[in-house]
């Protein structure tokens, strides 16, 4: 009998994705399901993270290793990232992006900050309003 592979790659990444913490419920500091964080928690004790020493000839080198299958390391990674930003006090200037066809969320680093990239998404929004104001009747 062979030993189990682990889930597949793309399985173990989806398997993180549908553990979707509410992050307008934790923005506006209010719990998430303790289910999504269980699930993350659970996605990271799958394939821990140690920093691993390594002597390289002159000096000490610390390196961040996981143990596992490839599948349940990238997990383990996406669920860290998500357990350090929801963990982040900055999660709260976490926006989503104005623009109607856009789903990009983004770190607000001025208050009035509404796009995701003022040359891509702003831009594009300025030149709607433009043309709604002047556009022949």
């Amino acid at each position: 009998m062979r030993p189990s592979r682990g889930p597949s790659l793309p399985r173990a990444v989806e398997e993180v994705g549908d553990q979707r913490c509410d992050l307008g419920q934790v923005r506006l500091g209010a719990e998430p399901p303790a289910a999504d964080l269980a699930a993350l928690n659970r996605a990271q004790r799958a394939a821990p993270a140690i920093s691993e020493l390594v002597w390289t000839g002159s000096a000490v080198a610390a390196t961040r290793r996981r143990d596992g299958t490839p599948g349940a390391r990238l997990a383990a990674c996406l669920a860290e990232a998500a357990a350090e930003l929801l963990a982040d006090p900055g999660v709260t200037r976490i926006r989503e992006c104005e623009a109607g066809d856009c789903v990009m969320l983004f770190v607000a680093t001025h208050p009035r900050r509404r796009w995701c990239s003022a040359a891509r998404c702003g831009n594009r929004m300025r030149v709607a309003r433009h043309y709604q104001r002047h556009k022949p009747r």
